[in-house]
């Protein structure tokens, strides 16, 4: 195969990357954002939970049942996040508890013990000393 040849299969190649490229790039793009809205299906089974964190470190937010955590996310410094967890995740009874687990630190908090139906939401405000956070429980 002489060089100009193979300059001939290399465009040739480039330019089918360059013409898929954007057809691949839109099938991939919708499992790049995060929905800020309840997944489809049976959304009765969703519970939102929001945490303010008015603390000085980033945390790290989880939803525990017995042996089992779900991380939720990690909320910034003086932000608010908004999360979205399924209740057949960790318990069918609906019962769990947060666990607060600050970026840096060796010390987590974790809520008491809540107990939440399907369309409930969730208020969770962590301040500067953890253990003065508070819990709110919506209908």
């Amino acid at each position: 195969m002489t060089a100009s040849s193979r300059r001939g299969v290399s465009s040739r190649g480039l330019r089918l990357t360059r013409a898929l490229l954007p057809g691949l790039l839109l099938l991939l793009a919708p499992g790049c954002f995060k929905r800020s809205v309840m997944p489809s299906g049976d959304e009765a089974d969703y519970v939102e939970i929001s945490v303010s964190n008015n603390n000085s470190l980033d945390i790290t937010v989880y939803a525990t049942y017995q042996s089992m955590r779900v991380r939720l996310g990690t909320v910034s410094t003086a932000t608010t996040q908004h999360f979205t967890l399924s209740l057949h995740q960790l318990s069918a009874t609906g019962e769990f508890q947060l666990l607060a687990d600050p970026v840096g630190s060796r010390r987590t908090m974790k809520s008491e013990s809540i107990h939440v139906f399907a369309g409930q939401s969730v208020e969770w405000t962590l301040q500067a000393d953890l253990r003065q956070s508070s819990l709110v429980i919506r209908s």
